[in-house]
């Protein structure tokens, strides 16, 4: 079983699309709608098991999922959004929501940090006051 990495991460999903924000780094992340799907299902306590079952029973699942499943596991692992815990999980596949395959099979997450500074900033003592917000002060 898996869940999401708290002390680390902010995680939201709204209209099937996951947010997740690195808050020590931050990086944000953006998902597929598959991805964003598995990883709703990873937070809230479905098994490996589980996720591959309902995404097998998909129309048109290629062959190769669990193989796929796996590294996309270890790709959100190893960004520290999810960690693996002894629990076992549920096991109950429900059918994924029709949203979930607009994009397909495909398995991605994307990082990006292009606003990392601005998502890392102070807003009380990284700003300049007179130019207001996000306007970084300069190194002195």
């Amino acid at each position: 079983m898996y869940r999401l990495n708290e002390e680390k991460v902010f995680y939201d999903i709204a209209e099937g699309q996951a947010v997740v924000i690195n808050f020590t780094t931050g990086v944000y992340y953006a998902f597929s709608s598959l991805g964003s799907e598995v990883l709703d299902r990873l937070v809230k306590g479905d098994s490996f098991e589980c996720v591959l079952k309902a995404v097998q029973a998909c129309d048109g699942c290629p062959e190769g999922m669990a193989v796929q499943l796996k590294a996309y596991i270890s790709r959100l692992i190893d960004a520290e959004i999810i960690l693996e815990t002894p629990e076992a999980g549920n096991t109950n596949a429900d059918p994924l929501p029709g949203n979930a395959l607009m994009d397909g099979f495909e398995l991605f997450v994307d990082e990006h940090s292009e606003v990392k500074d601005i998502l890392m900033a102070d807003p009380i003592h990284d700003v300049d006051v007179d130019m207001g917000w996000p306007i970084m002060k300069e190194d002195n």
